[in-house]
């Protein structure tokens, strides 16, 4: 295939060429939006964060599995060790199950991302963006739960996104690499993946000129850290939700502007921008595949090269599977994501080897049947084999079989036209027509004026299916249908009532940011060490400083230890403790419990008493002894006596007699000497425990009444049994904190504090993933609700976002949002049951209500919905009228003779078609593109699969709806002819890179001068029709269908062609003869604008070259009615395809029982007609 294309008209400069290019490059640019930075992106997954569990596959390939995670129930495991594992793989499946499931309507496609540039130059944005992706498949395996990821294509390169508009960094050598990109050598993980991003940051230099540093790690981006100065780069592979399609199509125009330079224009491009003569633009709104397939093999056979561009990859598989055998050979279609590699080559026809595909990688899968390289290599393998004078000889015999067949078919027709039916009477065809034969046909065309629309059928029951209230209530229902709507009842049935209510979704939220936000302020470096610990090492450490820390605050020592009385007993002993020091001092204090104790109850028992001692007082254990002795003297019998008759005992008494006073009087009883002596053995035991205290270095004063000092005795040993009791908790927590090598010490209540504050912070953090993990469970439950595998509402999946980012507002928005999805799905049940039961009864009448309930004529129908369907059901019945036993014999031998006719012209066609491509095979080409003659490609697929090569075809057809603009014009420079096959869609949103104040501006750049049509909001299909046909408005898509007009009684169903039959193009079909039965009316296949039912033939209408009334149509020869219908095509334009036949039907006049052959032989030459004008 030549580079260049056919030459451009007169007054094309490629100045304007490359102004338009310029522009629709930067709208392209502008529709995308891309993002430079990784944090833009909705989700972002990191492969470094997967858990240990996971195996990657580095070195997966296209069609294979790069990791998988397994099934993970929603219910934590029972052991605490297990949870946070757990709670790793539930986040991972939880993330890629949402992403496998997903709805197509919402867009977006999943990439592995590789290579993250990052840089902050002095000048223009910054970058922090991966600079290749591969796109990746999320498949799910419903029976066991598992989700793969599977590489499904090679890598895309994203360098001139990233850069563009960022000066400081040049990337020119880069083309090579771009190139080994696209060639598949970049693709996911493979070790070539990295050569070729070091390749890169070899060619691309800064402004330095210093190459840009590459290193090969996978550690996640910290979105938070400073940009370096310098561009860098790193491995960094990540999941990656990106914004659908348009990938390559920046970088396709760039390519297309240099390719352009100051050479001639291509032809299609050309007469975009100078529009005159015959239109390159062909309208086909029946956008059926079986159209398309028609006009695909038609144009094959005359020896052109097609591209198809349709929606998506589905798409390209309905079409290719609706080409006829013969033809599918021809094609291939390029399918996302690919088939399995076990599909089966296309077959090879017998005698011919198949020769391997040439060994290359491309960014064209060579997997299944329809695959370029295999469709080129058996092509490659016909070519050698092919012997051109044996195939023309087959041609041409099967032209002459054509040829008689045609001639006798004609014969049997003039003969079925002469031949009146033998059998008379009346017959009943229910629903009031009774009568003659003849009269009943004439009623029932007078009638069809009223009831045509609707089709008849021979099977319909004798009553409608629908009442006429609920036909009216079926057209509402129709009409009110939206998109989303109508996939209401594929989607699950979920109850908001059985959802979690918002205030309970909101008490768990703030309950997880309370946790969040106390954990955050009171996170320390010792919070973050122990946090690490394990769970149950966590929870004994807690309930050991839980002991300590309700003795400290039984004893008033809270808060931060420098606002502690550093002269408190509990405090010293505390500290000590700590730090191990003076153990058998406190020790021994703790010894003296006990003696004050007694002191405290002996005291208590000398209530009541008063006991005096002089200031000049012995030592008290000493008088304690006298005192004692006394007592016992006194109680054994004896007395006091005076002089030298004084016992011993009462001697050495006698300084407690003289000095010492109880209850005011001097202790001569022995109830008063035991006072005194309980008085006196207190006070000693209060110097003993003084002296112990003492020893720790804590001193009580010795100047109060004995009751204050007792008691302050009393309350210091309760206060240091009670930290005592505490010890043993101190020990354990250090020893715990040493056989884990924390590095925490304590030996001090500062640092015990500090201890205890990082303790608390840790269990918070734990406290926050229990929050989350109780939100993570809430969110599964509601994920699951509905109780099916059918696909989640939308609402649910928003629903399940708002948990997500913790926006209760909007989860309770999504919960009315529930409530609306189900009434609209018991809407659409409603009418999916009322369409249904039609559908059962009449399939033609539901597809007709379904395609125009929006036609304002339906209020009139449905007035008259009986006596239409009772219409409807005679005008079918009345072509089974008996008829003779010769004419029904004529009729089989002539549906038989059309059958034969129908497989031989379909087999003459296929042979022209592959004699066509044989014969100009370039046997020496090694490019798919250089040898097959057709292709099925999804539009954005396009500048990725085929080479920018000017004139590589002869015609491109669009099919479908794409949500496609301006920037699709790029295919002018693909062909120099197009075809719409479909109707416009609704204007395209302003894009995001647009300037909003003036739309029509993208980045500066504006179209060349009169293209008004040219706009960023301006769908594709109406930008092309109003260039190229100003006068005829393009209808949107959402407008609704023109009516057909009447539909008379419905013909005959032909027999389906034999498998064998290979039908490349439509041949001139040829029809049983009925004597009654009219042609039914076809889809408008040109105009778009509503066309009267009715419409008077104009006065001016040509005449047909040797028409007769009454002349048989088999005398016509097949120019003539071609002649005929492009006269009148030209005459009036606005007629379209099903207006022309009945027009020149009505011209021709022929006899009123060839009808159906007339309609069929006119639609032929009409359809040749507007093939013709592809040429």
């Amino acid at each position: 295939m030549p580079d260049e294309g056919p030459a451009p008209g007169p007054g094309v400069d490629a100045a304007a060429a490359r102004r338009l290019l310029g522009y629709l490059r930067e709208l392209a640019r502008a529709r995308r939006a891309p993002a430079r930075d990784i944090a833009a992106h909705d989700q972002v997954h990191w492969l470094a964060d997967l858990p240990g569990e996971v195996y990657v596959e580095t070195e997966a390939g296209p069609g294979e599995v790069l990791f998988s995670i397994p099934f993970i129930p929603i219910s934590p495991p029972g052991v605490l060790e297990e949870f946070d594992g757990w709670l790793a793989m539930r986040h991972w499946y939880r993330a890629l199950r949402d992403l496998a499931e997903r709805p197509a309507a919402e867009g977006g496609e999943a990439v592995l991302a590789t290579g993250l540039l990052a840089w902050r130059p002095p000048r223009g944005p910054a970058v922090r963006g991966h600079l290749l992706s591969t796109p990746v498949r999320i498949a799910l395996d419903r029976r066991s739960g598992r989700v793969d990821v599977v590489v499904a294509g090679p890598a895309v390169p994203r360098d001139r996104d990233l850069l563009a508009g960022v000066p400081g960094l040049r990337a020119d050598g880069a083309g090579p690499v771009r190139d080994a990109a696209r060639a598949g050598r970049a693709t996911g993980l493979t070790a070539s993946a990295a050569g070729v991003l070091r390749e890169w940051c070899a060619a691309a230099t800064g402004e330095r000129d210093e190459p840009v540093a590459f290193q090969e790690d996978w550690a996640p981006a910290d979105l938070d850290a400073p940009l370096p100065q310098a561009p860098r780069m790193r491995l960094a592979p990540a999941l990656v939700v990106c914004p659908p399609g348009q990938a390559a199509l920046v970088g396709h125009y760039d390519t297309l502007l240099a390719r352009l330079g100051d050479g001639p224009v291509p032809a299609g491009l050309a007469a975009f921008l100078t529009p005159g003569g015959r239109s390159p633009l062909l309208n086909r709104p029946d956008a059926t595949p079986e159209a398309i397939a028609d006009m695909l093999a038609g144009m094959l056979a005359q020896g052109r090269r097609v591209l198809v561009a349709v929606p998506d990859g589905a798409a390209a598989l309905r079409l290719r599977a609706a080409l006829p055998d013969g033809i599918a050979g021809l094609c291939a279609a390029v399918t996302d994501p690919a088939p399995p590699p076990d599909a089966a080559p296309p077959a090879a026809p017998a005698g011919h080897a198949m020769p391997a595909a040439p060994g290359r990688r491309r960014s064209v899968p060579d997997q299944g049947p329809a695959a370029p390289d295999r469709i080129a290599a058996a092509l490659l393998a016909h070519a050698a084999g092919y012997e051109p004078y044996r195939h023309r000889d087959q041609v041409a015999e099967l032209a002459e079989r054509e040829a008689a067949l045609r001639t006798a078919v004609a014969g049997l027709a003039e003969r079925a036209r002469t031949m009146t039916a033998t059998e008379a009477g009346t017959c009943d065809l229910g629903g009031g027509y009774r009568g003659e034969p003849a009269a009943l046909d004439r009623r029932l065309r007078t009638e069809s004026a009223d009831h045509g629309w609707l089709p008849p059928r021979r099977d319909l029951p004798e009553t409608a299916p629908l009442s006429a209230a609920e036909a009216a209530e079926l057209i509402r229902l129709l009409a009110e249908e939206t998109p989303e709507r109508r996939a209401r009842t594929a989607q699950r049935d979920v109850d908001p009532a059985a959802l979690p209510s918002p205030p309970y979704v909101r008490t768990l939220i703030e309950a997880e940011a309370t946790a969040v936000a106390r954990a955050r302020r009171s996170e320390t470096e010792t919070s973050r060490r122990l946090r690490a610990c394990d769970v149950q090492l966590l929870a004994r450490l807690d309930a050991r400083a839980g002991t300590v820390n309700a003795a400290l605050r039984e004893l008033g020592l809270e808060g931060h230890p420098g606002g502690w009385d550093s002269a408190d007993h509990v405090v010293r002993a505390f500290s000590d403790a700590l730090g191990r020091r003076r153990p058998g001092v406190w020790a021994k204090v703790a010894e003296k419990s006990p003696q004050a104790e007694w002191a405290e109850r002996a005291l208590r028992s000398l209530a009541g008493h008063r006991v005096e001692l002089p200031p000049d007082a012995p030592d008290p254990r000493r008088m304690a002894g006298a005192a004692q002795q006394l007592g016992r003297h006194l109680s054994d019998g004896g007395t006091l006596k005076r002089g030298p008759l004084r016992s011993s005992t009462q001697r050495q008494a006698e300084p407690l007699l003289e000095g010492v006073t109880v209850d005011g009087g001097p202790p001569v009883t022995p109830e008063r000497l035991h006072v005194l002596f309980t008085h006196l053995m207190v006070r000693v035991a209060c110097e003993d425990l003084q002296r112990a205290w003492e020893a720790a270095g804590v001193s009580f004063p010795a100047d109060v009444p004995l009751e204050s000092r007792v008691a302050r005795f009393c309350g210091a040993h309760r206060r240091l049994a009670r930290i005592r009791a505490a010890f043993p908790a101190v020990e354990e927590t250090a020893e715990l904190l040493v056989r884990t090598r924390l590095g925490i010490p304590l030996t001090h209540p500062v640092q015990w504090h500090g201890y205890t504050t990082a303790l608390e912070s840790a269990l918070l953090g734990l406290g926050v993933n229990r929050a989350t993990a109780d939100l993570t469970a809430l969110r599964d439950s509601i994920g699951a609700a509905g109780g099916d595998d059918a696909e989640p509402p939308p609402e649910l999946i928003a629903a399940l976002a708002a948990i997500d980012a913790r926006d209760v507002g909007d989860y309770g928005r999504c919960l009315l949002g529930l409530a609306e999805a189900r009434h609209e799905r018991g809407l659409q049940a409603r009418c999916d049951r009322l369409l249904g039961r039609v559908r059962a009864a009449h399939p033609e009448l539901a597809g007709l209500m379904a395609a125009t309930a929006r036609d304002r004529a339906w209020a009139g129908r449905l007035e008259r919905w009986d006596e239409a369907w009772a219409w409807a059901r005679a005008a079918a019945r009345i072509a089974d009228v008996p008829r003779s036993a010769a004419e029904t014999g004529l009729r089989a031998d002539l549906e038989e003779a059309g059958e034969r006719l129908r497989q031989v012209s379909g087999r003459l066609a296929a042979a022209q078609a592959w004699g066509m491509c044989l014969d100009r095979i370039d046997r020496a080409a090694t490019e798919p593109a250089d040898i097959v003659p057709a292709w099925i490609v999804p539009l954005w697929r396009v500048p990725d699969v085929l080479p920018p090569r000017p004139g590589a075809f002869d015609a491109v057809i669009v099919h479908g709806e794409h949500g496609a603009g301006a920037e699709a014009l790029f295919l002018l420079w693909t062909a120099p002819r197009m075809v719409l096959a479909g109707r416009s869609g609704p204007d395209l949103p302003v894009p995001p890179g647009a300037d909003r104040e003036n739309p029509e501006a993208i980045s500066g750049t504006f179209p060349p001068a009169g293209l008004e049509a040219v706009t960023p909001t301006a769908p594709l299909f109406r930008i092309l029709r109003e260039r190229f046909d100003p006068d005829r408005p393009a209808t949107p898509a959402s407008a609704p269908a023109p009516d057909p007009g009447p539909v008379p009684v419905e013909p005959a169903p032909a027999a389906e062609p034999a498998a064998a039959v290979e039908r490349v193009e439509p041949v001139e079909p040829v029809e049983p003869v009925r004597a009654v039965e009219p042609v039914p009316a076809m889809e408008s296949t040109r105009a778009e604008e509503p066309v009267a039912a009715e419409e008077p033939v104009r006065a001016e209408e040509p005449a047909a070259a040797g028409a007769q009334a009454g002349r048989s149509i088999a005398t016509y020869k097949r120019e003539e009615l071609i002649d005929l219908v492009a006269r009148l095509a030209v005459r009036e334009p606005d007629l379209d395809d099903d207006r022309l036949v009945e027009v020149a039907g009505r011209l021709l006049g022929c006899p009123a029982d060839e009808e159906l052959l007339v309609g069929a032989r006119l639609r032929f030459a009409v359809e040749h007609y507007r093939e013709s004008l592809v040429d």
